[in-house]
C-alpha cells in the first residue's frame, strides 16, 4: 500500500496524477500545500492526533543517527528550515493551528526563537491521518517500536486494522505484530528504552515474551533501565534482554527436608516426596488418597476462616 501511495505522490509532483488526485484526497492536499506555505509563530501550533515518534529529549538515540534532534536544530539554525511542516486551522481555537506532522521542526524553531514554515491546509481527520502516515514513509522511517505505539494509538481511536495498515503502509498481520509489542511491553518500559531505531520485531518480541512469561516485571525492568542512562536506545534494549536472560538462567531455589525417617520432601517448583521401600511406604500407598483428602479439607477450612 505504501509503495502505491508514494508512487502516486511522485505522479502528483510531476503533474501526471490527475486521476489519482481525484481518488486520494491527501494528494490534493499535498499539491495545494505548495501554494499555501506561511511563516507561523510556533507558539500558535497545538498538538493533534496519535503520537508518531518518541520524544527525543526523554529517550536515547544512536549517536550516528543523522536525523537526531540536535542535528536538525543545528541545520535549521545554519541553513534555515528547508522542509515545511503541515498544519490545519484549529477547529475550536480561532487563530491557532493543529499540527499534522513536523513536531520536531516546531520544537527546534521554538528553541531557536524563530518562525516555522508551514503548509496550512483545511482537511478532515481521515485525510490528516493519511498525510501523517505518508510523511513518515517518505522521510525517516519510524522504528519498529515507534510504529507499534503509533498503530496502538490509532486503533484506540476506533480505527480498523485495515485502516492502520493503510496509514503505515503495512499488512494487517504486521499491524497485529505491532499491536502485540505495544500492548504487552509496558508503556513506561518501552518509552524508557526509547525508539531503538536499529532493533526490529525479533528483539521487541523477545522482550514481550519475557513479560508474558513473567520472567520480568515492569518494576524490575525499570530498575534495570535506570542504570543505563548513558547508553543509546538500542544498547538499552540489548542490555535489558541480557539481564532478563541472566535472571531466567538462575538456579531454581529448592528446599529439601526429612520430617520422618526414610521420607524426603523437596519443594520449589512444586513438591515431590520420596519414601524408602518398607512398611510405611506400603501403608501410605494404601491410604494416600485418604490422607490427601483430609489435608485438603483442613486447608479449605483454614482458607475459609481467613
Amino acid at each position: 500500500m505504501a509503495r502505491k501511495v508514494l508512487n502516486a505522490y511522485e505522479a502528483v509532483k510531476t503533474g501526471q496524477g490527475a486521476a489519482i488526485k481525484a481518488e486520494i484526497p491527501v494528494m490534493r492536499t499535498f499539491e495545494n500545500s505548495l501554494q499555501a506555505i506561511r511563516d507561523l509563530d510556533p507558539n500558535l501550533i497545538d498538538d493533534w492526533g496519535p503520537a508518531d515518534r518518541l520524544e527525543e529529549d526523554v529517550t536515547a538515540v544512536t549517536p550516528e543517527d543523522e536525523s537526531s534532534f540536535e542535528t536538525l536544530r543545528n541545520t535549521i539554525k545554519e541553513h534555515g528550515q528547508q522542509v515545511p511542516i503541515l498544519v490545519r486551522p484549529s477547529k475550536g481555537k480561532p487563530g491557532r493551528f493543529e499540527i499534522i506532522y513536523g513536531r520536531r521542526r516546531v520544537k527546534a524553531c521554538l528553541e531557536l526563537d524563530t518562525s516555522v514554515r508551514a503548509n496550512v491546509q483545511e482537511m478532515d481527520d481521515e485525510t490528516a491521518l493519511m498525510a501523517k502516515g505518508l510523511e513518515n514513509a517518505a522521510r525517516r522511517g519510524l522504528s519498529f517500536y515507534e510504529k507499534a505505539l503509533f498503530a496502538a494509538e490509532i486503533l484506540s481511536q476506533g480505527k480498523t486494522t485495515k485502516r492502520v495498515g493503510e496509514v503505515l503502509g503495512v499488512s494487517r498481520n504486521a499491524v497485529s505484530q505491532l499491536s502485540r509489542a505495544a500492548n504487552v511491553v509496558p508503556r513506561k518500559v518501552g518509552v524508557k528504552i526509547g525508539p531503538a531505531p536499529g532493533s526490529g520485531r525479533p528483539k521487541w518480541f523477545q522482550l514481550a515474551d519475557a513479560f508474558e512469561a513473567k520472567k520480568v516485571t515492569e518494576k524490575q525492568a525499570l530498575s534495570i533501565l535506570n542504570k543505563m542512562e548513558d547508553l543509546a536506545s538500542d544498547q538499552r534494549l540489548d542490555q535489558l534482554l541480557k539481564e532478563i536472560a541472566k535472571r531466567g538462567a538462575a538456579p531454581r531455589v529448592r528446599k529439601e527436608r526429612s520430617p520422618v525417617a526414610g521420607v524426603t520432601v523437596k519443594s520449589g517448583q512444586g513438591i515431590s516426596i520420596s519414601i524408602k521401600k518398607g512398611a510405611f511406604a506400603t501403608w501410605l500407598d494404601e491410604h494416600l488418597d485418604e490422607v490427601l483428602k483430609k489435608a485438603h479439607n483442613e486447608f479449605e477450612a483454614m482458607n475459609g476462616k481467613e
